[in-house]
């Protein structure tokens, strides 16, 4: 996959990662993004369009609430999105992060 694809959704998986300790001092940002890239490319590639032009629309504050924050904000910023970019993120967070 090519690493500069799906720059939205990689902002998205960088943010969950570096808020949750996905990277850390035993797993560099490199070794991050590789997992990321080899996740992503399981997962049903037609939904991935729509869901990296909206994540890559939003603004660092709102991707930041999305990705970490409280989750009646998220939920009401997530409402505007893609279907099923929720679970695309939180089966990133379980299955990688």
């Amino acid at each position: 996959m090519n690493p500069d694809k799906w720059p939205g959704i990689r902002r998205a998986a960088l943010e969950i990662a570096l808020d949750n300790g996905g990277i850390n001092r035993f797993r560099s940002e490199k070794q991050q993004q590789r997992e990321f890239r080899k996740w992503l490319e399981k997962q049903p590639q037609e939904l991935l369009p729509a869901i990296d032009v909206w994540l890559s629309g939003l603004s660092d504050d709102d991707l930041q609430t999305v990705c970490g924050g409280e989750v009646t904000e998220a939920d009401a910023i997530l409402a505007n999105g893609p279907p099923f970019t929720n679970q695309l993120l939180n089966d990133y967070f379980d299955e990688v992060c």
